[in-house]
């Protein structure tokens, strides 16, 4: 049986006359259909065929070859930003990180025993509220549930494997990729979320002590703040390109 994706349609015309692979047509609205659509599947053959070329190009190569091409620069790095973008994401950074700052000492540690409102893991959220605020990582779903997720698998692999075995190695592995785990299952990938969970999983202070609190004060409410303070700060500037959120959506379609 002859292989018909490698069949081809051999097409000439000649005064009102259409050849199509020995049989003659008249010249029709109909023909001229046909020859529109022979047309059109050829330039998208021709297409598929020059974006599969490196692919079938890296498959001639050995597989070490193929896998250290794949190491090779690709693009030039992007232009540095103008002077407004830096004032925007120094101004929106500062007073994010004050807020937060100022309620976890001023309040939290002051009037509480174990309540926090900061931790590490802020300071990238800050980095992406207000230096990429269109980025879909930073988006406001990301911010709070990402950050939420992952404090839940921190928490919970140290108390299944941090506090039962003391294999911390173990531990903090478990927790950061399974936080990546959670926000890809709920689509609120946002990267200060690993560091979140990490350190719910190795810090000994008063992550441990809050326990499960944690995901709560600070991962989530003060996630809530951050994205507040952006909605604010990102608006004001009269930089359309700065608009924030770029989606309250959680999922495509909805």
């Amino acid at each position: 049986m002859a292989d018909k994706s490698k069949q081809s349609v051999e097409v000439w015309t000649k005064n009102d006359t259409v050849n199509i692979n020995g049989r003659s047509y008249g010249m029709s609205d109909e023909v001229s259909e046909i020859l529109a659509l022979i047309s059109s599947l050829e330039a998208t053959q021709a297409k598929a065929v020059e974006e599969t070329a490196p692919l079938l190009r890296e498959k001639e190569d050995d597989c070490l070859t193929a896998y250290f091409k794949r190491w090779a620069h690709k693009k030039d790095a992007a232009p540095l930003v103008s002077g407004n973008v830096v004032f925007w994401s120094w101004l929106g950074s500062f007073l994010g990180i004050a807020i937060l700052c100022y309620i976890h000492y001023e309040i939290c540690l002051k009037n509480t025993e174990d309540l926090m409102f900061i931790v590490g893991s802020f300071g990238a959220q800050a980095v992406l509220l207000f230096a990429a605020p269109k980025a879909a990582l930073a988006q406001p779903w990301n911010a709070v549930v990402g950050n939420g997720v992952s404090a839940f698998a921190g928490i919970a692999s140290w108390h299944l494997i941090g506090q039962t075995t003391g294999i911390m190695w173990l531990c903090g592995a478990t927790a950061v990729s399974v936080a990546i785990t959670f926000m890809h299952w709920t689509n609120s990938l946002h990267p200060p979320g690993g560091a979140t969970a990490l350190i719910a999983a190795m810090d000994m202070g008063r992550p441990h002590q809050m326990s499960f609190l944690y995901i709560m004060f600070p991962a989530v409410l003060a996630s809530i703040v951050h994205v507040a303070v952006a909605l604010v700060v990102n608006n004001i500037s009269s930089d359309k390109l700065r608009s924030y959120p770029m989606t309250w959506k959680p999922f495509a379609g909805m």
